[in-house]
């Protein structure tokens, strides 16, 4: 993992961009942290490759022997950041739903965090991929332009009165 790049959603949550350069492949990728906990992680890494974890301190040693990625069905590494981007933005509710810990259950985002949180994961996941000769998995640029991010200015809250 190399060029690490991270925005902080809230006072409990941080998104980390990063390049990933070892066994499952090479290519742009993302992981949510929440209360210390990886809730999701995000691996563009090109054709056949490009896959999601949800709640992974959960789901080690939950597969038998299978895998625990949901894998991508785009296969250009620009269309995985994409779908990267939906996964963020439309099913991190059922991630945290699902989650073993009750402080993360409780978890809600204010208004417009997932939002600007998924247009700095897009832009940061297209910077790196642009910037890396060593991408696989076809299409080097980015269907949306590279944008200045700033970190999001969303923060996360948890209902009150529950630990």
């Amino acid at each position: 993992m190399s060029d690490v790049r991270s925005c902080r959603v809230g006072d409990v949550a941080r998104l980390d961009v990063y390049w990933l350069h070892g066994e499952a492949g090479r290519g742009p990728c993302a992981s949510l942290i929440i209360a210390g906990d990886e809730v999701m992680r995000l691996d563009c890494l090109g054709r056949n490759r490009g896959h999601m974890h949800i709640n992974l301190k959960q789901t080690r040693g939950f597969h038998n022997g299978g895998s625990a990625r949901l894998y991508f069905r785009e296969q250009s590494i620009a269309g995985q950041i994409e779908r990267a981007c939906f996964e963020l933005e439309y099913n991190l509710p059922y991630a945290l739903a699902v989650n073993g810990a009750g402080r993360i259950r409780r978890c809600r985002f204010s208004p417009g965090a997932v939002e600007n949180a998924v247009a700095f994961l897009r832009a940061e996941m297209c910077a790196l991929h642009a910037c890396h000769p060593d991408a696989v998995g076809g299409g080097s640029a980015c269907a949306q332009p590279v944008l200045d991010a700033a970190s999001p200015a969303g923060d996360i809250t948890q209902e009150s009165g529950k630990g």
